[in-house]
């Protein structure tokens, strides 16, 4: 039986259900991938088909889905495996299934506006939309498109600080035993390492003659392309955020002699002191464990890095310096992002003024 609307046929299989097949997008090889929709009937099967349709990805060379793929494997060569996956899965679930049955030249700002407050609207996060049409201007700019996006206002998001009393019971509860998996967490709130950075870290990265981390690569979870592999992710080992985090980070003083006690063999991971890493995901699940335990568990893991920043700026250290330890490309991203002065040090500040003249 042949569907006159889709041309679809619906195939009666030997074990007496019925099955469509039908063209659902290109794989990364450039051949077609298909779907298949079985059923107990001809008419559930169509029925289901007809269901699916707002779900199909069609990347047809053609039409705007064709240019959101050309872009794709432009950039594809150019950057890391972790971004271009982010960028793969924007496309496929957002841009093509919204855009790609257009012609390039009829995507317009409506269009687009339209889009943003439909993504709103269904709850997605404005910093996601933002990501997502950032990638849309990318693309609209590799195709001579000459159309301004319009972003959605972020919301600014109040930072995580551990407050010094807090930061105590947090160390003393860290002290009671200080494996490598503990001392990590030490690591990270005494030197701004972000979570995938500590996770990739191995002992040839940590130089006790001079005393310095050397951050040079970082674990992080990306889609799947191997298909002998059935995980929809893995977990990689791959160069850090930016060439800015490529770093040195002088070791604390007295953090040096229980690196020197822990000290493992080239080739072993941090903090498992083997060749086998601890992932992200499961590391925070530790640290989560211990801030519950000490009753203070509305602290992400990245509060660790906002407290390091704040807790140098508190002690007199200059931005640029801070910038480059915690590895940003420059100074304002340090500043707007990560130094957050106390209430205490701005009563300090005030009090610190004196008039010129004398005030009755």
């Amino acid at each position: 039986m042949e569907n006159s609307d889709n041309q679809e046929k619906v195939y009666l299989r030997k074990d007496g259900r019925y099955f469509i097949k039908y063209k659902k997008g290109i794989k990364q090889d450039g051949k077609t991938a298909y779907g298949f929709i079985y059923a107990k009937s001809e008419e559930e099967a169509l029925e289901k088909y007809k269901h699916t349709l707002s779900e199909i990805v069609t990347v047809d060379k053609s039409l705007f889905s064709g240019d959101i793929y050309e872009w794709l494997r432009s950039v594809k060569i150019s950057c890391k495996k972790s971004s271009y996956s982010n960028y793969e899965y924007m496309a496929y679930a957002h841009l093509i299934p919204e855009f790609g049955i257009y012609k390039r030249k009829q995507i317009n700002k409506n269009m687009i506006n339209e889009f943003t407050e439909k993504m709103l609207s269904q709850g997605f996060a404005p910093k996601t939309v933002k990501d997502i049409l950032v990638m849309l201007q990318q693309i609209l700019k590799y195709h001579n498109i000459n159309i301004c996006v319009t972003m959605p206002k972020i919301p600014k998001k109040e930072i995580q600080i551990l407050t010094k009393e807090h930061q105590l019971l947090l160390e003393r509860r860290l002290s009671h035993c200080m494996t490598e998996v503990d001392i990590g967490i030490f690591l990270c709130l005494y030197t701004g390492m972000r979570i995938g950075e500590l996770c990739g870290l191995r002992w040839e990265n940590i130089d006790l003659e001079h005393n310095i981390i050397r951050i040079e690569k970082t674990l992080i979870r990306v889609k799947n392309d191997d298909k002998d592999i059935k995980a929809k992710t893995v977990v990689i080992l791959d160069d850090p955020k930016s060439v800015s985090s490529i770093r040195n980070i002088p070791i604390p003083s007295f953090l040096i002699s229980k690196l020197q006690y822990l000290k493992k063999e080239n080739g072993c991971f941090f903090l498992t002191g083997a060749e086998h890493f601890i992932e992200p995901r499961s590391y925070t699940n530790h640290y989560k464990s211990i801030m519950k335990s000490i009753n203070i568990s509305e602290y992400n893991f990245h509060a660790l890095r906002h407290t390091f920043a704040t807790r140098c700026i508190e002690n007199g250290c200059d931005p640029k310096t801070l910038s480059e330890i915690l590895g940003h490309s420059n100074v304002k991203i340090t500043l707007d992002r990560y130094v957050h002065p106390s209430f205490d040090n701005k009563v300090r500040l005030m009090n610190n003024l004196s008039p010129m003249c004398r005030v009755c």
